[in-house]
C-alpha cells in the first residue's frame, strides 16, 4: 500500500515536473525586430535600491538596465520624500536614472517622480500629498490600489496622474502559492515565463481607471516594483527575481517626442513631462517588444491628438498603428464599455471613426499562446469632445464661531531636550496679536525618530459643539506643521492630528475633526467633551533633522 502511494506521488512529482518544464522551455518571445522610433525612449517605473528596502545600489540596477537595453529607470525608494533617490538622477553607463520616491501614506503607498525637493516632508494625508508634489512640479501614481496588505484607501482623493493597472510584485504576492511552490523551479528553467505567469489579468485596476477617467484626466502604467528579492515573512525572503530579471518583464515607452538631453535633469524632465501629459504606454515586454506602436486621434481636420490628450470634437478617427509579423486583437474601450474589437488581425493600421464624444482607450493581445489573455499593450486614454473638468471648488474657510482664550492664545514651549525653540506672544501690528513658534530641531540620538518643538496649550476643552479648527498662520518659509489634539481616556488618552502648510503669507485654513487622523487612543476626533491639550508643532514626522525657522499662529478658533 505505501508502495503505491509513494509511486503515485512520484508520478504526480514527475507529471508536474514535466509540465512545469515544457511550460518554461518552450515559452518564446515574439519576434519584433523594429527598431524603436525616432522621439521614444524605452524604461521601467517603481524601483527600490538599497536607498530603501532594494538589494542592489544605483549602479547595479544601471548596469542590469544597460544590459538590457533600457533608456531609462524610475527610482521609487520609501520616504515623504527619500530625499537620496531624490536627488540621484543622473546618467549612469548610458541609462537614464530617474530619482523619485514612494510614500507610505494613510490611504496607502503613492508614488511620485519629478518634483523638486521640498525643505519638508511631503504629508502623509493624500490629497495633500498629491498637491504638493503636483505644486513642486511632480507627478503621481497610486501604487498596487487593490494590494491585500497595502491597498489604496482613499477613494476621494483626486488630482494624481494615474495608477499602476499591473504591479509586478503585487501580483506575485497575489499568486503566493505558486510562489511558494512551482516559481522557483520555473524561474531555475525560464525566468521570463516564471515572471510572466504570475501576471493576472487586471479587471478590478482598469475597472477603477475608466471610473476615474469618466471625470478626469488620469493614466495608466505598468509597474515592477523591483526589490531583487520576494519577502516571505519579517525574517525570511527570496534573493531573487533579480533586477535584469524583472527588467525584462515589463517596460514604459515614453514619447519625449526627441533625442535624450545630454544634460540628465533635462533628459528626465523630459520624460516625466510625458508621463504629465500621458504620451505614454505599458508593454508585457516579455510577451514581444512594442517597438513601433503608436494609438492617436486625427482631428477631422487632419491635426493629430497624441495619447493623454484631448481632440476638440467627434468626426475623426482613431488610428492603431500595428507594425508586428504576428497576429493580435485589439480592443478598443468608449468610456470603460466595449467599442470595437479586431480579432486575429495582421494589419499594420487600423483606423476606427469617432462618431460620439468620450474617452477612448486601447488595448492589444496577443491572438495565441498561453498568454494570450494578458493585455499585452495598453494605452493611454484620448479625450474627444469632452469638456474639460473643472478644478473643484475650494470653499473658503468657515468663520470661527469661538476663538481660543478669546484671541490671544496662551501657549507654552515643549520640546524634547536636544531640539531648540521659544514660544512667545507677539503683538499684532499687522492684526490681531499672534504666538510665535522659532525651532530648530535636533535628535536625541543619530537613530532617535521621535524629535519635536511645539508650541502647546494645556488645559480643559470641551469641542463637542464644533466641527473643526480654524487659524491663521504664516512662517519663515514655506513649511508643513501638524494640528494635534489630545483628549482625556484610559490610559494615556487619545491623540489625533492633520498637517497643514505654512508660507511666508499669512493664510487662514480650517481643519476638520473628522479628517486628523488618531495618532493612539480609541474612540475619533470627532465630538470630544474632553480635550486636554491643543498643540501646534514640528517634529520629525514632518521635517529634518537640523530643520529651522519660525512658525506663527493667531485666530485660532472653533467652527
Amino acid at each position: 500500500m505505501l508502495r503505491r502511494i509513494a509511486r503515485g506521488v512520484a508520478l504526480l512529482a514527475a507529471a508536474v515536473l514535466a509540465v512545469v518544464a515544457y511550460n518554461g522551455l518552450s515559452f518564446q518571445k515574439r519576434v519584433n525586430n523594429r527598431p524603436l522610433p525616432s522621439g521614444w525612449l524605452k524604461g521601467v517605473f517603481h524601483l527600490h535600491s538599497t536607498f530603501s528596502d532594494g538589494l542592489g545600489g544605483v549602479d547595479e540596477i544601471c548596469r542590469a538596465a544597460a544590459g538590457q537595453g533600457l533608456d531609462f529607470v524610475l527610482l521609487t525608494d520609501h520616504g515623504r520624500p527619500n530625499r537620496a533617490a531624490s536627488a540621484a538622477t543622473a546618467w549612469r553607463r548610458d541609462v537614464l536614472l530617474i530619482g523619485g520616491s514612494e510614500f507610505s501614506l494613510h490611504a496607502g503607498h503613492l508614488a511620485a517622480a519629478g518634483y523638486r525637493l521640498p525643505a519638508f516632508r511631503y504629508p502623509p494625508e493624500a490629497q495633500e500629498a498629491i498637491d504638493e508634489v503636483r505644486h513642486d512640479g511632480g507627478v503621481t501614481f497610486l501604487s498596487h490600489p487593490f494590494d491585500g496588505r497595502i491597498p489604496w484607501t482613499d477613494e476621494a482623493a483626486r488630482g494624481f496622474t494615474g495608477l499602476e493597472v499591473v504591479s509586478l510584485y503585487q501580483m506575485a504576492k497575489r499568486n503566493m502559492a505558486y510562489v511558494l511552490t512551482l516559481f522557483p523551479l520555473q524561474y531555475l528553467l525560464s525566468p521570463d515565463y516564471a515572471l510572466t505567469a504570475v501576471i493576472s489579468s487586471p479587471r478590478r485596476e482598469l475597472a477603477l481607471w475608466d471610473r476615474l477617467c469618466r471625470e478626469g484626466r488620469y493614466y495608466g502604467i505598468y509597474a515592477l516594483d523591483a526589490h531583487a528579492k520576494i519577502e516571505l515573512g519579517d525574517k525570511a525572503r527570496l534573493g531573487f527575481p533579480s533586477y535584469a530579471a524583472m527588467f525584462r518583464i515589463l517596460r514604459v515607452y515614453a514619447h519625449t517626442g526627441g533625442e535624450p538631453a545630454a544634460d540628465a535633469n533635462a533628459a528626465a524632465g523630459a520624460v516625466i513631462a510625458a508621463l504629465r501629459r500621458g504620451d505614454f504606454f505599458s508593454a508585457i515586454e516579455s510577451l514581444a517588444a512594442a517597438n513601433g506602436f503608436e494609438f492617436y486621434y486625427r482631428e477631422p481636420d487632419g491635426r493629430r491628438v497624441e495619447m493623454g490628450g484631448s481632440a476638440e470634437r467627434a468626426g475623426g478617427a482613431l488610428v492603431i498603428r500595428l507594425p508586428f509579423p504576428f497576429a493580435v486583437d485589439v480592443r478598443l474601450l468608449r468610456d470603460g464599455a466595449a467599442f470595437r474589437s479586431f480579432t486575429d488581425s495582421t494589419r499594420s493600421k487600423i483606423e476606427v471613426a469617432v462618431d460620439a464624444p468620450g474617452v477612448y482607450r486601447c488595448e492589444v493581445y496577443l491572438h495565441s499562446g498561453r498568454l494570450r489573455r494578458l493585455p499585452w499593450i495598453l494605452a493611454n486614454p484620448l479625450f474627444v469632445a469632452r469638456p474639460e473638468t473643472p478644478a473643484p471648488q475650494v470653499s473658503p474657510p468657515p468663520p470661527a464661531r469661538a476663538l481660543l482664550d478669546g484671541g490671544a492664545p496662551r501657549f507654552q514651549l515643549e520640546k524634547n531636550r536636544r531640539s531648540q525653540g521659544a514660544a512667545t506672544a507677539v503683538a499684532g501690528a499687522d492684526g490681531p496679536p499672534h504666538a510665535r513658534l522659532d525651532f530648530v530641531l535636533r535628535r536625541e540620538t543619530p537613530s532617535s525618530p521621535d524629535f519635536w518643538v511645539a508650541l502647546a496649550r494645556r488645559g480643559r476643552l470641551d469641542l463637542s459643539a464644533y466641527r473643526g479648527i480654524v487659524l491663521e498662520t504664516r512662517s519663515s518659509r514655506p513649511l508643513r506643521a501638524w494640528l494635534q489634539v489630545r483628549a482625556a481616556g484610559p490610559g494615556a488618552g487619545s491623540a489625533f492630528q492633520h498637517s497643514f502648510r505654512a508660507d511666508v503669507q499669512w493664510r487662514r485654513l480650517a481643519i476638520p475633526f473628522a479628517r486628523c487622523h488618531r495618532l493612539y487612543g480609541t474612540g475619533t476626533a470627532e465630538g470630544r467633551r474632553d480635550v486636554d491639550a491643543l498643540f501646534i508643532l514640528v517634529d520629525g514626522g514632518i521635517a529634518e533633522d537640523g530643520a529651522a525657522g519660525w512658525l506663527e499662529v493667531r485666530q485660532l478658533g472653533f467652527y
